[in-house]
């Protein structure tokens, strides 16, 4: 059989290249356009079978091993198509089929028998063949999902030369049968042979008139593949085909009995005409320049600017101290915790860990200050801690509203009792109207650092700065400098300076309209942002107009990465730098404070050799003159720089020149009145 299926498939294909010159298939102007069909085919009905009888039905003597193996029959089958061409080189499809596979079923049985003449006179003996035949009535009605593959799409005569796969998933609409059996063959083969009947006087005996087959499966599964070619004809496809169905479900249960056919047939589609083009678009207007330039730029040694072309980053090992600021602000006329501040649930809590903050900054840290002290208080039983309620005692609705003051205290107090379970009794709960040391401002801005929560303690353990032991990366263009230009005749509506390192964004900054002409990004403080490969680092400026049109100019600078492990292996002199960080300084004073005083004494003078060099520098935020605000940074730098004992240490303060936290929040104010304290310590080998 599958000799007869590789003769038809080379006829067709034969057909096909015959036709080639004046009836392609040419799937390319089809691609998305429906196809809709009829098919017939003939079929051969294969009958694969090993079983003795069928359920319940007697046929032969019992158990004397004869057994059906398999049968044929010719039936037909018609079909409804659909296909939809995806590809120039793949349809897709579906079948909707009636198709008749009866067949006839015999077992043979060989036997000797005897058989007296009809005048009585002698008995002869012959070798004789019975058959017990089943003749099955078989019909289902099927679906058939398809692909269609075209594997010389394109080529001149072959390109109609399709090959075809699926499923079938059918009913069974008729499974009935009869079954007989018969002397099909005497030896020797004398003129008498044809006297002998079975004891019916017939040569036929035990015959079952039609019925339905026991235990008959409703549902028919198999699997096709085919050939074919299709021959395109005006809206018309005539597809001539050829395949061969494998059966996967028995006829009947308990039994070994299934049904393979080979179809051969013709296929007929309409292929629907494609939709009209859409008409032409308007007329364009002429479109409105949009222009935009960026360019990189950092400072040298010497403080000039220059073209940045490539960052060196350089990793160390180092001590960060991160201050703690043990204030919560509110929003006015609010008792309800800020969503900046980062809350944990009971379960998180548990993992809740000061390493944490690789690589972070002192605001990172300050969102988890809650966290903090609950985790704290958790581990030292034994210390306590008074949260202090405020208000700022000047507005309307705050302006002496004590039980505001105390709400917010209270509000402190619970989250710390729902997530770490600490006592009410080990935080005691005061309120008061301004803080003990208020920001002294008439303004909105100072206003609203008075509207907070204030959390004190005796214990050191409660209140100390957090120490993380980590890496720092040291760029070697500290600042990098962005020039920026944009125009567009319609406007600017939206601009956006991103840096980024393959996938991953380092920093972005955004403005409805054109960002400020020189735009600078702080690497050396901002250590999630420091490229992290050798990968170069790109950076695009996006300018898009009023009108939706874009420019977008991009540049690249080189990026070279100086591992700890790198300079170990070349043996290169390398250092450790340890960052100490102080705040809450007295308002207006240069004086360093006992707190500030104990941080410098027990965690950085420790920390310093004969070898260190020390750098300490001053800021402010951006409230008040910027003549105070610079005074008043130099004064507590060298306050500072007094306390820790270093014959290379230099002090300098910026003032308000250089704001390393945002100034619209009271904490990026606070944390920005602050004194750093660099320790670079060359590492001995």
């Amino acid at each position: 059989m599958s000799k007869a299926i590789t003769i038809i498939g080379l006829i067709i294909l034969g057909v096909g290249c015959t036709n080639g010159a004046f009836a392609q298939s040419d799937t390319t102007d089809t691609i998305g356009t429906p196809q809709l069909g009829i098919a017939a085919n003939g079929l051969w009905n294969e009958h694969k079978a090993s079983f003795a009888a069928l359920p319940g039905i007697p046929t032969g003597r019992p158990n004397d091993g004869v057994l059906f193996t398999g049968g044929q029959g010719i039936g037909w089958s018609a079909s409804a198509i659909f296909e939809y061409p995806v590809l120039d080189v793949l349809n897709l499809g579906i079948r909707l089929s009636y198709a008749d596979n009866s067949g006839i079923l015999r077992a043979q049985e060989h036997q000797r028998i005897g058989f007296l003449t009809s005048d009585g006179s002698a008995v002869h003996f012959y070798d004789a063949v019975f058959h017990r035949e089943i003749n099955a009535r078989l019909a289902m009605v099927h679906v058939e999902p398809i692909l269609c593959f075209y594997p010389f799409a394109g080529a001149y005569a072959a390109q109609g030369l399709r090959l075809y796969a699926g499923a079938h998933v059918g009913a069974m609409m008729r499974t009935t049968f009869t079954q007989q059996e018969v002397i099909a063959h005497l030896t020797p083969a004398d003129a008498l042979a044809n006297d002998v009947v079975f004891n019916t006087l017939q040569r036929i005996r035990n015959p079952i008139p039609e019925q339905h087959i026991p235990q008959a499966q409703a549902l028919h599964t198999s699997v096709v593949a085919g050939v074919g070619y299709d021959i395109r004809a005006g809206a018309l496809v005539l597809s001539p085909e050829a395949s061969y169905t494998l059966g996967l479900t028995p006829v009947a249960d308990n039994i070994t009995w299934r049904v393979h056919q080979a179809r051969v047939g013709l296929g007929v589609r309409y292929v629907f005409p494609p939709p009209p083009p859409p008409p032409p678009p308007p007329p364009l207007k002429p479109i409105a320049a949009v222009e935009a330039t960026v360019a990189a730029f950092t400072t040298d040694t010497s403080g000039v600017e220059v073209p940045l072309v490539q960052i060196k980053v350089e990793e160390f090992i180092s001590r960060q101290m991160y201050p703690l600021l043990p204030y919560i602000f509110f929003d006015y006329n609010s008792s309800v915790i800020p969503a900046r501040y980062h809350r944990l649930t009971s379960e998180e809590a548990v993992a809740f860990s000061e390493t944490k903050f690789f690589n972070a900054d002192a605001m990172q840290v300050y969102y988890d200050v809650l966290n903090i002290v609950g985790k704290r208080l958790q581990r030292y039983p034994k210390t306590t801690i008074t949260i202090i309620g405020c208000n700022d005692n000047s507005t309307p609705g705050e302006l002496g509203n004590l039980n505001l003051s105390r709400s917010r205290a209270e509000e402190v107090r619970q989250y710390i009792v729902r997530t770490f379970g600490i006592d009410t009794a080990r935080m005691r709960i005061r309120e008061r109207n301004l803080p003990e040391k208020p920001t002294n401002s008439r303004d909105s801005i100072g206003i609203e650092e008075n509207r907070r929560v204030e959390i004190a303690s005796d214990s050191w353990e409660i209140m100390q700065p957090v120490l993380v032991y980590d890496t720092m990366l040291v760029p070697s263009a500290p600042v990098v400098r962005f020039k920026t230009s944009a125009y567009a005749e319609a406007g600017v509506a939206k601009s956006t300076l991103r840096a980024f390192q393959g996938g991953r964004t380092l920093k972005q900054f955004t403005s409805l309209g054109a960002l400020d002409p020189v735009v600078e990004w702080n690497t050396a403080r901002e250590q999630s942002t420091v490229p992290r490969t050798e990968e170069k680092m790109q950076f695009s400026y996006e300018v898009i107009d009023t009108e939706g049109r874009v420019a977008m100019p991009v540049g690249a600078v080189d990026v070279e990465q100086v591992t700890i492990r790198k300079k170990r292996s070349l043996r290169m002199k390398d250092k450790e730098i340890d960052t100490y960080r102080l705040i809450l300084f007295d308002f207006d004073s240069p004086e360093v404070g006992p707190e500030n005083a104990r941080i410098i004494k027990e965690l950085v003078v420790p920390n310093v050799t004969k070898q260190s060099t020390v750098q300490v520098t001053g800021f402010t935020d951006k409230l008040g003159s910027a003549e105070v605000n610079q005074r008043l940074s130099e004064g507590r730098a060298r306050s500072v720089a007094n306390l820790v004992p270093s014959q290379q240490t230099t002090a300098k303060g910026f003032g308000a020149r250089m704001i390393i936290y945002p100034n619209e929040i009271p904490e990026g104010r606070f944390l920005s009145r602050t004194v750093e304290v660099r320790v670079e310590t060359p590492i001995e080998e």
